[in-house]
């Protein structure tokens, strides 16, 4: 029998994904423009809505999680779709880290670990389409 379990994994990617478009990864003061007064702070959150290029890799890494789901029947591309989504997660982290550049003082926030949580259920997910693909192999060959 085939387990679909890689089928939580990427759902909970999807759900982890679309939390972050609202869930905060960082928070804190800005550091201020030359132009502006010194003793004035701006408090800022980076989300996945905080800038386009986060939004669309954001909305991207869920999207593809989702349509893996539906294409169970064809586990190479699957697997693809997983990888990809991977390095765009990975991008998108990378993303934050230089944003939190930028800040004078702050603190990383729960969304932070949602990001790590996505990673982890990708790769959980990889692995779980793999050993699917070796069980049907190897249910073929003793046909």
């Amino acid at each position: 029998m085939i387990q679909r379990i890689q089928s939580i994994w990427l759902l909970l990617v999807a759900v982890c994904a679309f939390a972050t478009l609202k869930i905060s990864t960082y928070a804190g003061n800005l550091i201020p423009e030359a132009s502006d007064a010194p003793e004035t702070l701006l408090y800022k959150e980076l989300n996945g809505m905080s800038s386009i290029p986060n939004s669309i890799i954001t909305i991207g890494v869920g999207i593809l999680a989702l349509v893996s789901i539906f294409i169970y029947s064809n586990r190479k591309l699957q697997i693809k779709l997983c990888i990809a989504s991977f390095f765009m997660e990975v991008t998108l982290i990378s993303f934050y880290y230089f944003s939190t550049k930028m800040f004078k003082e702050g603190s990383f926030l729960i969304g932070a670990v949602l990001h790590i949580f996505i990673l982890v259920f990708l790769i959980l997910a990889i692995l779980g389409i793999r050993k699917d693909a070796k069980i049907v192999e190897e249910s073929s060959r003793l046909r």
